[in-house]
């Protein structure tokens, strides 16, 4: 009897060179597919090992886990990323009025009153008799002196702070708002008749 071996032999022997070819590389196909198959389940064999041995040895053990439950705190987190001129004016507004009141002859007080009473800053100053310019130096220096803290501490540079000045100089219904008078219902300033 012939070996299979010798059978295949004869028999690709016979065959013409193209044939040959042919069944050399199915041969190879089939190897590697068979191989790959192995492989494939040798895999998941590992996988199946490294997720299911631990679930179950931990099944049979009866300690109890803790799940961690998130607690809320009471505290709020600064706003102070958002905002920070806004900030700083909540923690030093009282300062600056009070700077900014006195510079008038005034108290924080009545300030507050004449502001809210429909007054803006202007005409306090000018029925305290200050001019424009020296009202303009007085909320500049307030706020310069008011906001010197936040700068020293790094929440504010003295860049934004300067800007800031500027800005309420050239709105000063900002400025009077910040300092405590009521908001007015329309955003335009009306002209008063001069007399």
């Amino acid at each position: 009897m012939f070996s299979s071996k010798r059978l295949n032999t004869k028999y690709i022997v016979h065959l013409n060179i193209k044939q040959r070819k042919s069944v050399k590389t199915m041969a190879k196909r089939i190897l590697f597919f068979i191989i790959g198959a192995i492989v494939g389940l040798a895999i998941l064999v590992v996988l199946a090992i490294i997720f299911l041995v631990p679930s179950l040895t931990s099944a049979h053990t009866a300690t109890p886990t803790v799940t961690p439950v998130p607690s809320v705190s009471a505290t709020t987190t600064p706003s102070t990323t958002k905002n920070p001129m806004a900030q700083a004016l909540k923690q030093y507004g009282p300062d600056i009025k009070q700077q900014i009141a006195q510079g008038l002859k005034l108290t924080s007080t009545q300030l507050t009153t004449e502001l809210r009473s429909g007054k803006t800053l202007s005409q306090i100053a000018t029925a305290q008799g200050l001019t424009s310019s020296q009202l303009q130096t007085l909320v500049s220096n307030a706020m310069q002196t008011g906001l010197k803290p936040a700068i020293d501490s790094g929440d504010l540079t003295q860049t934004q702070v300067d800007r800031y000045i500027k800005r309420l100089q050239s709105n000063p219904q900002q400025l009077d708002r910040l300092l405590g008078a009521r908001a007015t219902k329309s955003a335009t300033p009306t002209a008063t008749p001069a007399q």
